[in-house]
């Protein structure tokens, strides 16, 4: 992955006359070695680009969706407390070949207060998409009450 928007010194493009020893080689091997090095964070900041997931808010029901392909079921937890919903993954630190990563995100969602916490469900796809849904209290179909219209003219 380059840091820049096109490849000035990429280990694909080549100059006339580069070699190894000379100022475009050496500066291509310090952002070869740069890019590997970084290799682990870009892969974990691509995973959280969309952090937020998708709030599906539909009349009967409530929901979110969150891409949490980089963990495993059991590195992942969901919780209800004080009418938030807290989703949590968290690896321990492990070993590749760029050195060694660790991921942990907590998102926290304040819940509508009309959803039904008992009827909170939450399903892992082999997708990595984690979707929690539940059901909304039904709305009440409130009584009219007609309000009569009283006319009074204006002149006597």
């Amino acid at each position: 992955m380059a840091l820049l928007a096109f490849p000035t010194f990429s280990r694909w493009h080549n100059f006339p006359m580069e070699g190894r020893h000379t100022v475009g080689g050496l500066m291509n091997r310090l952002l070869e070695d740069f890019e590997d090095s970084m290799q682990p964070f870009w892969e974990c900041a691509t995973a959280g680009e969309n952090s937020l997931g998708e709030i599906i808010d539909e009349k009967e029901n409530f929901g979110i969706q969150l891409d949490v392909r980089n963990f495993r079921p059991e590195e992942l937890s969901v919780k209800m407390q004080d009418g938030r919903l807290l989703v949590e993954g968290h690896h321990e630190e492990r070993n590749d070949r760029h050195g060694s990563v660790e991921q942990h995100f907590i998102r926290k969602y304040t819940m509508p207060k009309n959803v039904l916490q008992d009827s909170l469900e939450s399903h892992l796809s082999d997708q990595g998409i984690l979707r929690i849904t539940a059901k909304k209290k039904a709305v009440e179909n409130s009584q009219f009450k007609n309000i009569p219209i009283q006319f009074k003219s204006d002149k006597q």
